[in-house]
This record gives C-alpha cells, sequence and structure tokens, in this order.
C-alpha cells in the first residue's frame, strides 16, 4: 500500500508540474493533479504514521525517523540542494546546444566544472564541518551555491565560455560542502536497527531531487521561453510549433530564412534559463537560512546523542 500510495501520489504532483510550462499554473489541467497528488501523499503519510504506531508494524517509512532534528533537516536540506543544483544542470545542456550550437557530446564536456567543484568541495568537507561544525559548513555550502547561481543570472546568448565555467564551478563547489554535510548528519546519530530506512529514505530523496528539479525549473523555463517569443511574420502552424521548444523554433528560423525569429528563439531560451536559475537561486538563499536556524549545533546534537544513548 505504500508503494502503491507514494507512487501515485508522485506521479500526480509530477505529471501536474511538468503541464504547468505550457498549460499554465492556474489551470484544471495542472492544479487538478497537484492537488490529487499532494492528497494521495498526505493519505500515504497518514498511513504509514498508522503503521508506525502498530507493534508489529512494517512502514515503507519509519515516521518516528523524523523526531530527529538532524535527521530531519539533513534530509530536507538534501532535497532543497538536489532542487536547486540539479533542476539548473537539466536546463544548461539545452543551453549549449541550441544558444552556443555544440554538440550533445560537447554540451556534456561543458559540464565538467560542476563534476570539478563537487569533487573539490566534498574533499575537505567533513574536516570542515568537524571544525566549524555542520550548521555553518551546510550553511556556508549552499551561500557559495547562491553565489554561483546568482552569477548565472546573468547569462547572455553571447556570454563567454570563461564566465560559464566559473559560475557552474562555484555552484558545484558549494554542493560539494553542502550535500555530503547535510546527508552525513541526516545519517549519523541513527541507531544500527534504523541505519537501513533512514539510507534508503536518504537514497530517495536524492533520486526524487533532480527529477523535481527538472520538472519544476524546466516549467520555469518553458513558460517564460513562451511568453518573451517574438513569432511577428510566422504563419500560425509555424508559429505554434516555435513555441514549443527552442529546437523546433530555431529549425522553423532556418527553413523560413529569418534570423530575427532565431534570434529571438535564442533570447527567450537564455531568458528562461536565467528565470530557472533565478528560482534555484532563491531555494539555495532559503536553504542557507534554513540550516542556520534548524540544524542544531555541535553541543546540542552532543546533547541529543547522549540523551539518546541514556
Amino acid at each position: 500500500m505504500g508503494l502503491l500510495l507514494s507512487s501515485a501520489g508522485l506521479v500526480g504532483l509530477m505529471y501536474g508540474v511538468i503541464r504547468a510550462g505550457t498549460a499554465g499554473w492556474a489551470t484544471a489541467a495542472v492544479l487538478g493533479p497537484i492537488g490529487a497528488g499532494v492528497s494521495v501523499l498526505a493519505l500515504f503519510a497518514a498511513w504509514e504514521a498508522r503503521l508506525s504506531r502498530r507493534r508489529h508494524g512494517t512502514p515503507l517509512v519509519d515516521v518516528a525517523l523524523f523526531s530527529s532534528s538532524r535527521f530531519t533537516w539533513g534530509v530536507l536540506l538534501t532535497a532543497f540542494g538536489a532542487l536547486s543544483l540539479f533542476g539548473v544542470m537539466f536546463t544548461l545542456p539545452q543551453y549549449f546546444e541550441a544558444v552556443r550550437a555544440l554538440t550533445a557530446e560537447g554540451a556534456g564536456m561543458r559540464l565538467l566544472p560542476v563534476i570539478g567543484g563537487l569533487v573539490v568541495g566534498a574533499v575537505p568537507a567533513d574536516r570542515l564541518a568537524s571544525r566549524a561544525g555542520t550548521k555553518i559548513t551546510v550553511a556556508v555550502g549552499f551561500a557559495v551555491i547562491a553565489v554561483g547561481l546568482g552569477l548565472g543570472t546573468s547569462m547572455t546568448v553571447h556570454s563567454a565560455g570563461a564566465f560559464t565555467d566559473m559560475w557552474t564551478f562555484l555552484t558545484g563547489l558549494g554542493a560539494g560542502l553542502a550535500f555530503a554535510t547535510a546527508a552525513s548528519a541526516a545519517v549519523v546519530e541513527l541507531s544500527p536497527a534504523s541505519s537501513g530506512v533512514g539510507s534508503a529514505l536518504l537514497q530517495a530523496v536524492t533520486k526524487l531531487g533532480p527529477a523535481f528539479g527538472a520538472a519544476v525549473l524546466g516549467s520555469v523555463l518553458n513558460a517564460s521561453y513562451r511568453s518573451t517569443l517574438h513569432v511577428a511574420g510566422v504563419p500560425a502552424a509555424l508559429a505554434s510549433a516555435a513555441r514549443s521548444s527552442v529546437f523546433v523554433a530555431l529549425a522553423v528560423a532556418q527553413g523560413q530564412g529569418s534570423s530575427p525569429l532565431a534570434a529571438s528563439a535564442r533570447a527567450a531560451f537564455v531568458h528562461g534559463v536565467n528565470s530557472a536559475t533565478l528560482l534555484a537561486l532563491a531555494l539555495a538563499a532559503a536553504a542557507v537560512v534554513l540550516a542556520l536556524v534548524f540544524l542544531p549545533t555541535r553541543r546540542a546534537a552532543a546533547q541529543a546523542s547522549r540523551s539518546g544513548s541514556a
């Protein structure tokens, strides 16, 4: 039952978010699936809580895990990070291919600064956390992500490759610091009996985060692109096709010999990428505040650990 309810709820929620990019947020085609998905997920939470209270219950998610603030906020902050980072990573390959005219292989290579930043940030994360504490390390990591994304919101059609490399490296650097530390905070205090379920839940969040990030930020990108694309003088059928995708718009522009349409498509798509990046920036900034407010300090964590042991 837990698998059925969670899967059905996520499908409804994800479908509604994806539809929002073309149908608009305030439509029945969007609000209906989102409302249904949220309702089913609420039913899933109630079902899991009921099973957790039973002596011989076998819940899919043990709600008792969330009695630990380190676990709760470690999981939630990992989700925030996955939404912000991987949502932007979903938009960048399209930018490189459509706007910078790179091949798929070339677009993939241009994402290497993100990977490099992740490695550079993750390596010293545990040492920094042991000295400054989990709270500060996670907050600093998300702050670096926010700085990188803030730079990314100023991208243009003609942005230099070095500029893109710089802000994506910074974003990856912050993610390396924040993700590793938040994930460690979530699982470090779990008992041996609950470590398997807790680790599985954290893994589920890290897998769902990129999917929701791509859906949410992709919808923002698509809506922004459609609203700023200029298709004056283009036949109605071709104009409708051009609004569906920047790649279709460029193909239409080539077929019609319309350089203004091609320029508008690229500019509108970059505007959409910047809008999506701005939303990711807001998520990263919110994560900084949440980490500082809700993640326990080392002293509080130690006291909680001693109380649990006692």
